[in-house]
C-alpha cells in the first residue's frame, strides 16, 4: 500500500508538469470533446424518451473514460520499453503493476474533472431531466456505484489489453475500435432493447453494457438487481483475468528477455 502511495504522489507531480507545460493543448483537447459530445447527445435525443435521455447523458459522459481507461496502460507500457527502462523499473521495489496503477489513478482524476467540465456544459445546454437520481439519497448512492464500478471495468478491461500487448506486441491499436464498439453497442446511443438478439448478445460482453443496463433500471425502474448482479460479476471477472494475465504476461517477456522489445 506504501509503494502505491508513493507512486502516486511520483505520478501526480510527472503529469502535473505535464499539464503546465502542454496546457494549450489540453484545453483545446477539451474544447473538441465538448463538441463532439454536444453534437453526439444532440443528435440522439429523438431515440430515446425523457428518462432514456438521461441514461444517454450519463452515459456518453461515463464513456469519455473510455479512450484513457483502454490505452493508458498501453501506452505506459510502449513508453517504458521504447525508452529501455522497463526491465530496471521490473526489479524495483515497487511492483511494475502497482506503479501501472498509480498513473492510471492520477490520469483516472484528471479525466474525471474533464468530465465534470464537459457535463456541466452539456447541462447548461441541453437540461435533460436529471430529477430522479437527486430524487433520493438510495438512488444517488447507487448511481454513483455505479459509474464507479463502470470505470473500473473500464481500466482493467486496459490493463487486460496491456498484458496481450506485452506479448504481442501491437494489440494496442485495437482499442480505438473497442472505443466506438463501446460508444455504439452498449446501450448509449442506441438503446439496448432495440438491438437484435445476435447484437445484444454481442453487446452483453462489452465493458459498459451491464453498467448501463443497471443505470437504466435503476431510472426506469425493472430489473434492477439482475442488472447490478450481472455488472458486479462482470467487474470482478474482468479485474481477476486482467491480474492473472498481466502477471503472467510479465512472466513471459521475463523468460524470453522481450523487456525491450516493442
Amino acid at each position: 500500500m506504501v509503494s502505491v502511495v508513493k507512486a502516486i504522489k511520483a505520478e501526480f507531480f510527472k503529469f502535473y508538469f505535464d499539464l503546465k507545460r502542454y496546457l494549450f493543448n489540453y484545453i483545446v483537447g477539451l474544447i473538441s470533446t465538448a463538441i463532439f459530445l454536444s453534437g453526439l447527445y444532440w443528435a440522439v435525443n429523438s431515440l430515446f424518451t425523457q428518462s432514456g435521455q438521461a441514461v444517454a447523458f450519463v452515459g456518453l459522459l461515463l464513456w469519455l473514460f473510455t479512450p484513457s481507461a483502454l490505452s493508458d496502460a498501453t501506452s505506459h507500457l510502449a513508453e517504458e520499453r521504447y525508452l529501455g527502462t522497463l526491465e530496471r523499473i521490473s526489479i524495483t521495489k515497487t511492483p511494475f503493476i502497482h506503479i501501472l496503477i498509480a498513473r492510471n489513478i492520477v490520469h483516472c482524476l484528471f479525466t474525471l474533472i474533464q468530465t465534470l467540465v464537459v457535463g456541466g456544459i452539456l447541462y447548461v445546454v441541453f437540461k435533460p431531466d436529471l430529477s430522479y437520481m437527486s430524487s433520493s439519497w438510495r438512488v444517488t448512492a447507487m448511481a454513483v456505484v455505479i459509474g464507479m464500478l463502470i470505470i473500473l471495468t473500464l481500466y482493467a478491461f486496459g490493463f487486460f489489453i496491456a498484458s496481450l500487448g506485452m506479448i504481442f506486441k501491437r494489440v494496442g491499436a485495437t482499442t480505438s475500435i473497442l472505443e466506438y464498439l463501446i460508444l455504439f453497442f452498449s446501450g448509449i446511443v442506441i438503446p439496448w432493447s432495440t438491438m437484435p438478439a445476435s447484437l445484444q448478445a454481442f453487446s452483453n460482453i462489452l465493458p459498459m453494457t451491464w453498467g448501463v443496463k443497471a443505470l437504466e433500471s435503476l431510472i426506469n425502474g425493472g430489473n434492477f438487481i439482475g442488472s447490478f448482479v450481472g455488472l458486479v460479476v462482470y467487474t470482478v471477472l474482468i479485474a481477476i483475468i486482467s491480474i492473472v494475465t498481466f502477471r503472467y504476461a510479465m512472466l513471459v517477456v521475463k523468460k524470453k528477455g522481450e523487456y525491450a522489445f516493442y
